[in-house]
């Protein structure tokens, strides 16, 4: 299944983006000669006007084949061939793929809170991690970020993408407490080899017992699910991640736990074991969230304000990469857009259609890109010709065109790399 929804994901994005390239080409009356869904040998296909329709063997990919594209081609004279036309025209042509991909996400994001989606609520600061960044900035639980470097925050999901993207970096955070505007100077820690940004800062999480692991201590000691702990040794747990701390560092010395269970206090005594270099009891947390609809002109809005930000944080994370402040070991390809096609599908269809207008967005925008083999490549070469009143000479733009298709070889052995390594190495 995983696999079907990889190639459902694929094959929308790629006609999405070839149907731009196309009906752009016919509105400037260039011939299209052939308008392929996958690469290679044809399956099926049928010829209508002066374009044959195709469905090929590959199915990672799609083609508009335009007469007179290839600069290596000898120009015919004839009017319809794309040389033929304007800078201008050649140029909405060109970015007509990526631009149809981005519309695409304006249209698809207004049905995913159409049709339902959870709601985290407000980004409101539960627990501050000791000696973390967020600590040392005068973060207080309780707080509600509402701004980072002037962007506005409606969710943790925002506030911890934007810290992701800014490891050792200042970045200006406005948050509300008790009804006072506070700004807050954090510098994200580096986690890992990835270099993710880190703030110690974690969504308010009350200490309730969503799930025993069979055989650890809490399940031996009498904790039940849905029980809340509210003391460990007489201390007022009013965090998961505080009661979390507190058992890592018991040091596997034995925890008396007050609970509150239907209305009644109740004590259990458990004594942490060591799995995977930590002590535990074997307990995880309840996670609350609310499933929301909301109505057709409120869905416009959101789908809207969803898609802006989308851009801008791809935009961010495009940045961060290119000045490598952020690992290339994030970047992802077609494993992971599978694996995480699979996810988004197992997880219902607004998941599904939220991560597909993630990808048709990243997808128009790198096609936008001025590397050479990419949408933005001819558009920069169309540029220069404006420029210089005359096309680039064949030789240059070959050398160009290598170039950039080892950029992009280049880029697809990283990707496929982390894939491998994330498969097969990941714990």
């Amino acid at each position: 299944m995983t696999l079907i929804y990889f190639l459902i994901v694929i094959g929308i994005l790629v006609f999405v983006h070839e149907f731009g390239h196309f009906i752009m080409a016919k509105r400037a009356g260039v011939r299209v000669e052939k308008f392929s869904l996958g690469f290679g040998p044809k399956i099926i296909g049928f010829k209508k006007g002066d374009t044959e329709y195709l469905i090929s063997a590959l199915p990672l990919g799609g083609y508009v084949k335009m007469a007179g594209e290839n600069p290596d081609e000898e120009p015919t004279g004839a009017f319809d061939e794309f040389q033929a036309k304007t800078v201008w025209q050649r140029v909405k042509i060109g970015v007509a793929g990526p631009i149809t991909n981005i519309a695409l996400a304006f249209l698809i994001l207004p049905f995913v809170f159409m049709i339902g989606t959870y709601s985290e609520g407000p980004a409101k600061v539960g627990y501050v991690d000791k000696g973390s960044p967020g600590e040392r900035a005068g973060f207080m639980a309780g707080d509600v970020i509402e701004k980072i470097n002037g962007r506005a925050i409606s969710d943790w999901t925002k506030a911890l993408t934007l810290i992701a993207v800014n490891p050792d970096t200042d970045v200006t955070v406005t948050v509300d407490r008790h009804g006072e505007k506070i700004n807050l100077i954090l510098r994200p820690a580096t986690a890992t080899e990835l270099k993710i940004g880190t703030s110690g800062l974690v969504p308010d999480m009350p200490a309730e017992i969503g799930r025993l692991k069979p055989g650890f201590p809490a399940e031996k000691g009498g904790v039940k699910v849905n029980d809340k702990i509210i003391a460990v040794n007489g201390k007022t747990i009013y965090h998961w991640n505080q009661f979390s701390s507190l058992v890592r560092e018991s040091k596997g010395k034995k925890l008396t736990l007050s609970i509150e269970r239907g209305g009644l206090r109740i004590e259990k005594s458990v004594t942490p074991v060591m799995d995977n270099d930590r002590f535990v009891i074997g307990v995880e947390p309840i996670v609350r969230s609310v499933f929301k609809r909301y109505g057709f002109f409120e869905s416009l809005r959101l789908g809207f304000d969803k898609a802006i930000e989308l851009i801008d944080l791809t935009f961010i994370t495009l940045k961060k990469l290119f000045m490598l402040s952020i690992s290339i070991k994030n970047l992802g390809g077609p494993v992971m857009i599978a694996q995480m096609s699979g996810q988004a599908a197992a997880a219902g269809l607004s998941a599904f259609l939220l991560f597909l207008a993630f990808v048709s967005i990243s997808l128009g925008i790198l096609n936008l890109l001025p590397i050479p083999v990419l949408d933005g490549g001819l558009v920069l070469f169309l540029v220069i010709e404006a420029i210089r009143k005359k096309p680039l000479s064949r030789r240059t733009m070959e050398i160009a065109q290598s170039i950039g298709a080892a950029l992009l070889i280049t880029l697809i052995a990283v990707v496929s790399y982390n894939d491998v390594m994330r498969a097969f190495f990941s714990k």
